[in-house]
Formats: C-alpha cells, sequence, structure tokens
C-alpha cells in the first residue's frame, strides 16, 4: 500500500488534534496494534505488530492540492453543497444494508423520513446524509463488512453535525445509528466519536436541554463534555450514564432512561 493510500485512511479515522489513540490496525487485521498521533494536525501512525509495514509520518499540515490528491475530491467550505455521488444508491438496493438499519434501530426514522441514507456500492457502506436547512452538507458511511476499513468514514464537511429527530430537547452519541434510534424521543446529535467539535456550538443553541449520553467506556469523555459545554454557555446540560449503546433500545426504553420521573427528578 502506498503512502497516499495509508495517511487517507489515517486521516479517515478523525483522530482530534493533540491526541493519540491505539486501533485495531486496518493493515494487517491485528488487534490494537495500530497507534495515530496528531501532533499540531500532522499525523504519526505506527504498527506495532511485526509483520506489518504500515507506519509514517505526514511531513507537514496538508495543503488543498494534498487534500485533493488523497480524497479525490475538492475540500467542503461551509458554504458549499455537498455533491450526492453517483454511486450513492438507495439501501433497497442492498439487502445488507437494509438489515443493518433494521438491526440498528434506524429503519423507523428512514421510513419516516426523518433520515437521508443511502448505500455507497464502491465502498460497501450505509451513508447516513449530513444535511443543514434541507442542503446537504456531508455524509457519513459504516462499513457493512469487517474487510471494508476504516468502520466509519466521513464524505465532506466535518464541521456540521448529523443530526435526527424533531425534539426541542438534544442527546448527543458517538454514531449515527443511535442518533436515529433515540429520535422517536429526542433529537439525536452524532459526535462521530467521544470529542466534541468546538463549531457544532451554533447548531445547539436551539435546544432547551441537552444530554451527553456516550458509550460506557467514555464515562470520563462524557463529563469533560458537560464541563465544556456549560462553560461555553449551554447551562441545561447532563450526563446520562448507559448500561449498553443507545442503537440497541427501543423507542419505549429510551423514553425511560432520559425520562423516568423516578431518575430525573
Amino acid at each position: 500500500m502506498t503512502y497516499e493510500e495509508q495517511l487517507r485512511i489515517i486521516h479517515s479515522y478523525m483522530i482530534p488534534p493533540d491526541v493519540t489513540m491505539r486501533l485495531d490496525c486496518p493493515f494487517c487485521n491485528h488487534k490494537n496494534t495500530l497507534s495515530i498521533t496528531n501532533d499540531d494536525n500532522r499525523m504519526i501512525w505506527h504498527c506495532f505488530h511485526a509483520s506489518c509495514t504500515a507506519r509514517g509520518t505526514e511531513k507537514k499540515r496538508m495543503s488543498m492540492a494534498t487534500i485533493k490528491k488523497i480524497f479525490n475530491t475538492e475540500p467542503v467550505t461551509p458554504e458549499d453543497k455537498f455533491i450526492i455521488p453517483e454511486h450513492f444508491k438507495t439501501v433497497y438496493s442492498n439487502e445488507k444494508a437494509m438489515k443493518y438499519l433494521q438491526n440498528n434501530n434506524c429503519w423507523e426514522s428512514y421510513v419516516w423520513r426523518r433520515v437521508d441514507i443511502r448505500y455507497d456500492v464502491k465502498q460497501d457502506r450505509v451513508v447516513f446524509l449530513i444535511k443543514e436547512f434541507d442542503n446537504v452538507r456531508g455524509a457519513v458511511g459504516r462499513a457493512l463488512s469487517k474487510e471494508t476499513y476504516p468502520k466509519w468514514f466521513m464524505y465532506g464537511n466535518k464541521n456540521v453535525p448529523f443530526k435526527c429527530g424533531e425534539s426541542n430537547d438534544a442527546v448527543l452519541v458517538e454514531d449515527c445509528a443511535s442518533a436515529c434510534a433515540v429520535s422517536n424521543v429526542l433529537t439525536g446529535v452524532a459526535l462521530m466519536g467521544t470529542s466534541y467539535n468546538d463549531s457544532f456550538d451554533k447548531h445547539l443553541k436551539q435546544y432547551k436541554k441537552i444530554f451527553v449520553a456516550l458509550d460506557r467506556d467514555a464515562t470520563t469523555k462524557s463529563f469533560d463534555i458537560v464541563n465544556k459545554l456549560r462553560y461555553r454557555g449551554f447551562a441545561n446540560v447532563q450526563v446520562k450514564m448507559l448500561e449498553d449503546d443507545l442503537k440497541y433500545y427501543d423507542t419505549q426504553q429510551i423514553e425511560k432512561i432520559f425520562y423516568d420521573r423516578k431518575t430525573n427528578n
């Protein structure tokens, strides 16, 4: 695999600045052997498995020409619309895509048109379109096979969050499927990870109450996000502890988690 191909995959993980993460290696498929560091927006990666040759350092911050070369697309500015590729097809064209939506409690939000979801034929992904005022601003793709890396892939603008639902209360979750699953009860807002993007502030100001409900192993991150939001002027924010990922709960269970009188006084 070429340096450019490795760099494209490394950037698709969207590691926040000044963060090092240890991940399963997409190049050799060994568990927890790949280290990625975002050092001042310069990526450094290395797989510790003896048989893997994945390693590299981004020599400098990516120029516009490099972005275009690696991702084969023009960078999206806040004013631009995302052009939906021709290879994004209806989810009805792929049985795996429909099954993923059904198994992860996304099907109802799709059928009721709270969300626009496609199937990426080229990358074999379920694709959740990110919209702002009915304009498509980007997309997030979820791999449907273990052979497709990374598991989640961002297309286009990363500064507009994926949202699903029409409630005046919102819940920050880790991924798009969870955002869809909660949309009968609250507006789900996907962080696409466990880090908060400061550019999301303006997209959250409309909500009366904001919950932060990340996976249990990210509890510390949940409290960090709540503290950050309170510091930035969001008064009605709280952490909601979870026993399991929200996309595995049905509507009644989600209502109980967030609005049960005994636990929310």
